[in-house]
């Protein structure tokens, strides 16, 4: 490994040990099976902000809206396999469905959520 990389992989570990939350994700069953489904603890870096986006309109044509985008950016080698957009993520017992996965080129990947809905609410 050279210098700069030990260097990255320390910055990382420094940044997931100092703003990092730990979470549990879950492989689906539905996309892949030979996984099990079993759950895996990790931590990463949960951000929860507003993001622009332009609505009933095409190229920044339509009318602008903010909506909150939940993202958790994780170290993929800790997790052991490659995230994929319909696994889960639970947060402080928030479950959060993976819609995107944006891998950064250097052993990380930002994963963004959607808050799923309680099915039994009131429980």
């Amino acid at each position: 490994m050279n210098d700069w990389q030990s260097g990255f992989d320390q910055l990382q570990s420094a940044c997931l040990a100092t703003f990092g939350v730990p979470m549990v994700y879950t492989p689906s069953m539905e996309i892949r099976m030979e996984l099990g489904g079993v759950p895996v603890a990790l931590t990463g870096i949960f951000d929860d902000r507003l993001e622009e986006v332009a609505i009933m309109g095409d190229g920044g044509a339509g009318m602008p809206a903010v909506i909150p985008r939940q993202t958790i950016e994780i170290r993929v080698a800790d997790l052991g396999f490659d995230p994929v957009s319909g696994d889960e993520v639970a947060i402080d017992g928030v479950a959060y469905r993976i819609q995107d996965v944006r891998p950064n080129g250097a052993g990380m990947a930002v994963l963004h959520l959607a808050r799923r809905q309680n099915p039994f609410p009131g429980f």
